[in-house]
């Protein structure tokens, strides 16, 4: 329910890789001399079609304006001196941002890792690929912003004004990538379509405005700026008047002076954002503007994020994962129930995640090899692969490695793949069945049962486990009626006063952050042994801090999805909340902090939500109409 501290992890860092972000910055943040995926500089040149490089002289515009705002913010606050003054630089802010927001989608798709260094969460930055001890301090807006928008901003004029010029050190960076791109139509559309998608997952959510409260305004800024990237294109074919309605109705009720904790912003994404997504969608195409030739989660040929087949699950998957047969998705099914996949044949994958308790099975904590507790609580595989890193410490990045882990636990299965395929080698029944789902090319030898083969069985069959057609989806996509008033009004709960969405994301309600789903982000909450409402004790599961050892990283655990989160208590790590009011009571408490928790780097802020008894109700309902196990049960 907060901005996470973001693991910059070598293993999380595969999964970008594999799906490159455009950008000329993704490892440090200059313009290489060759072209990228993202139609950066090609020795120095920078033509491009020529109605793009029309919108690459508009935010290069735009550029100098941010530059000049973020100038006049640095005069003020070099002059701090009296409370007028506080309010002065609070309004150069507010200016500043907006102008970095009109001009955030080339940045965010150029240049991402300086758009991070911009206007990243306020957190410290672990920097896993140079050693899992170097923490890096967090830089740009939000910083400023903390301070600025804090308690006693007179008292840090030091360290604000410090920070101040290093935002100015790195805009300097930023102005002159965004100078130098290569710019295509289909970049420039494409990087329209993400910039909707951000603004409906992380915009309106107030992600990037936590102390300002600005979050709403700065969308309609970002509207604004997506107005401007597609000027170039006006006066052509197909239906501009469409647009223009959206986007004029969009901004409109962004700046009707609704705060962000009573907007509609359910109302806002059906009528208006998803909407608005499909009018440039088709307009794109009546254009003849193709889409770049990539894969990543979020479906090129989708128009909207909420759409029912939005997601790639391949996109997680490693490259050499291709669409699976359902015979091969049967054999993973088969093996998920077998016993012989655990060293004293006594447990399954399904021992554990039961099918008909949404995969999990109901307990505190897994009992694990012979009755033996594990120290964590059985998430869900539903969805499961559809997000980047598992387990709850991200200690493995795909499927397949996941696989490999519990069976070889000596905590879990306690086996090794080598004998369990040895072993169904010689069931001549499934043999065959490895056979017929992994067939020979011809002239080649039999299929045999291997370890590899194994592992690929099992991840294609959990990565077929998705389901997203939850009433929650319904109403996304248009059918508000497939959720009650209370459930509407838990939504807006979700995404605004309880700020739950600047965590578990929309719409997969995990941690993988949207709208390039590259990296999954883990939150330190302060969770207790047990369920108390004060003297709590931080349970002494120390999270990815196992797998990374960097401060930031103690206690910290992966996001999960709250899809069917009705289905699968109890909840947290260790299972140490029984019920989901349970849960939102922790939360509305400011966490471990709110019950005697004491952390240096609990991410979820500390200040009580303040919620509302009927809010609480109306956000339980919300949460359970997330449920849908369609399909899951018989596969």
């Amino acid at each position: 329910m907060r901005i996470q501290m973001v693991i910059a992890a070598s293993l999380l860092s595969l999964a970008a890789c594999r799906n490159p972000t455009p950008a000329a910055d993704t490892s440090g943040g200059t313009t290489s001399g060759g072209t990228t995926n993202g139609g950066t500089t090609n020795g120095g040149t920078t033509n491009g079609d020529p109605r793009a490089m029309q919108t690459a002289a508009i935010w290069r515009a735009e550029m100098d304006t941010l530059v000049a705002r973020v100038d006049t913010l640095d005069r003020i606050v070099l002059a701090l001196d009296t409370d007028a003054d506080v309010e002065r630089a609070r309004a150069a802010f507010i200016s500043a941002r907006m102008a970095f927001k009109r001009v955030e989608l080339a940045l965010e798709y150029y240049a991402p890792t300086t758009s991070r260094d911009l206007n990243g969460a306020a957190l410290p930055h672990v920097e896993e690929e140079e050693g899992p001890d170097i923490v890096t301090p967090p830089t740009g807006f939000q910083v400023v912003e903390e301070i600025l928008f804090g308690e006693a901003p007179m008292l840090e004029r030091a360290e604000l004004r410090q920070e101040v010029r290093a935002l100015q050190q790195i805009l300097t960076r930023a102005r002159t990538m965004i100078g130098a791109q290569r710019v295509t139509d289909d970049r420039v559309w494409d990087a329209t379509k993400l910039e909707v998608a951000r603004i409906t997952t992380l915009g309106i959510t107030g992600f990037d405005s936590p102390v300002a409260g600005q979050s709403l305004a700065e969308a309609e800024a970002t509207l604004e700026g997506i107005a401007q990237t597609l000027r170039p294109y006006r006066n052509t074919v197909g239906r501009w008047d469409t647009v223009d309605s959206l986007l004029t109705g969009a901004r409109g009720v962004l700046l009707a002076g609704t705060d962000r904790d009573s907007f509609d912003h359910l109302a806002f994404i059906v009528r208006f954002a998803n909407p608005l997504a499909r009018a440039l969608h088709a307009q794109r195409a009546a254009l003849g503007i193709g889409v770049p030739d990539e894969r990543r989660a979020f479906r090129k040929d989708a128009a909207t994020l909420f759409d029912a087949e939005a997601f790639d699950p391949l996109a997680f998957a490693p490259l050499d994962v291709r669409a699976e047969s359902e015979v091969r998705l049967a054999l993973g099914r088969t093996l998920f129930r077998d016993a012989r996949l655990s060293g004293d044949r006594s447990l399954a994958c399904s021992s554990c995640h039961i099918p008909e308790r949404a995969f999990t099975d109901g307990l505190k904590a897994s009992p694990g090899r012979r009755g033996q507790p594990l120290p964590r609580n059985t998430p869900t595989v539903i969805n499961i692969g559809l997000q980047v890193g598992s387990f709850s410490d991200l200690r493995t990045t795909y499927l397949e490695d996941q696989v490999t882990e519990v069976v070889q636990s000596p905590n879990e299965m306690h086996a090794r793949l080598a004998d369990v395929a040895a072993l169904l080698r010689a069931d001549t029944a499934m043999a065959t069945r490895f056979r017929v789902a992994f067939p020979s090319p011809p002239g080649g030898r039999d299929s045999l049962v291997t370890a590899a083969r194994i592992r690929r069985a099992l991840a294609a069959y959990l990565r077929g486990l998705n389901a997203m057609a939850s009433p929650v989806d319904r109403a996304l996509r248009g059918d508000t009626a497939a959720l009650s008033a209370d459930e509407r009004a838990g939504f807006n709960v979700f995404v605004g006063k309880g700020k739950c969405a600047t965590c578990h994301f929309l719409p997969l309600t995990n941690g993988t952050v949207p709208p390039m789903f590259q990296k999954t982000e883990v939150e330190v909450l302060g969770v207790p042994i047990r369920a108390v409402t004060s003297g709590g004790r931080v349970d002494p599961d120390v999270g990815r801090y196992r797998i990374a050892i960097a401060a930031p990283n103690k206690y910290a655990f992966r996001t999960p999805t709250l899809r069917n989160v009705s289905l699968t208590a109890p909840y947290m790590h260790n299972g140490a909340y029984p019920t989901l009011e349970s849960v939102l009571d922790f939360y509305d408490r400011g966490g471990g902090a709110g019950i005697g928790v004491e952390l240096d780097h609990q991410t979820l802020p500390s200040t009580p939500l303040k919620l509302t008894a009927p809010e609480k109700r109306s956000l339980v309902r919300f949460l359970r109409a997330l449920t849908d196990t369609t399909g899951t049960q018989r596969r």
